[in-house]
């Protein structure tokens, strides 16, 4: 095989190809991943520097991190609040019979719900959804309804941001 075939495969890189077993992190790739976590606009020579590695290396890292989907993306953390969405409400949500695609649709077209997972338990859903008051709650809960039960809950503060996995 040639350099220009190897180069042209998808080489699919697989966590466990990475450094330690088990977490699949050394202390530097979980010492970088913190540091972007913080802030991930960091200059890699910072970076490189806060972690003690020259920035080629970082860089390496990082890419390596990233190819494997261990660093899914990068982003900008919005306050919703600042944009005039003052309430953060949880929906729980159980679709009748036969109706949970039609529930998975309406959740999806509902662009104040931020996030949602299935879990398991006596609900099949909870929603995330930032809306401006109350009436903008029970509107959200109406495009729902007609798909099963609803239970909602209005998040009154966040001890706990969303944060790092332990590493």
């Amino acid at each position: 095989m040639s350099i220009a075939e190897f180069k042209a495969q998808k080489k699919e890189i697989h966590p466990s190809n990475l450094r330690s077993e088990g977490s699949g992190l050394d202390s530097i790739d979980a010492a970088i991943l913190r540091e972007l976590c913080e802030d991930a606009r960091i200059p890699r020579a910072e970076l490189s520097r806060r972690v003690g590695l020259s920035a080629p290396s970082v860089s390496d890292r990082v890419r390596r991190l990233e190819d494997v989907g261990i660093i899914a993306s990068y982003g900008a953390r919005i306050d919703p609040a600042r944009l005039g969405y003052g309430l953060t409400v949880l929906i729980r949500a159980r679709p009748l019979p036969g109706e949970m695609s039609k529930m998975i649709e309406a959740i999806q077209d509902t662009p104040q719900i931020v996030a949602c997972d299935r879990v398991s338990g006596e609900d099949c859903f909870v929603a995330r959804a930032h809306v401006r008051d109350v009436a903008e709650m029970e509107a959200v809960i109406d495009r729902i309804v007609p798909f099963g039960a609803t239970n909602s809950s209005i998040v009154q503060s966040t001890p706990v941001e969303e944060r790092l996995v332990q590493l």
